[in-house]
């Protein structure tokens, strides 16, 4: 038979095939939008640490404040940061820190306008509470 020496993939193979293609593109999806959300969130932490920090610092009647948590709140595409700090801060010193925390994503490459961050996926917006 002629058709005995031909190599053929079977229609099962090329199904199977397929469906990896599809779960492999799924969880890189889904692995990729967690990945921004903490490269962001890790980013929005260390640059209020910093802030505080320097503030503590450079203010010596200031009582140091820390970083407790960092709330994230979704919306659809947008995604709120809300920094919450241990101690209470002056409008001035709010600024200062969210300065920071954008000027920390700004240098990562992310597009930053006002108090929000717009990428391919979400827009977040950071909150220093």
């Amino acid at each position: 038979m002629i058709m005995d020496r031909r190599g053929q993939i079977s229609l099962e193979f090329v199904l199977i095939l397929a469906l990896m293609a599809v779960i492999v593109g799924a969880i890189g999806w889904y692995a990729g939008n967690a990945n921004e959300q903490n490269v962001i969130t890790s980013a929005v932490r260390s640059a209020a640490d910093n802030a505080t920090t320097t503030l503590a610092m450079l203010n010596r009647t200031m009582k140091p404040v820390t970083v407790e948590d960092i709330t994230t709140t979704t919306n659809g595409n947008n995604i709120t940061l809300q920094v919450d700090i241990s101690g209470s801060l002056s409008s001035n010193q709010n600024q200062i820190i969210k300065s920071s925390i954008l000027s920390s994503i700004a240098s990562q490459g992310y597009n930053v306008t006002s108090n929000t961050i717009v990428t391919n996926k979400h827009v977040y917006t950071i909150k220093v509470a």
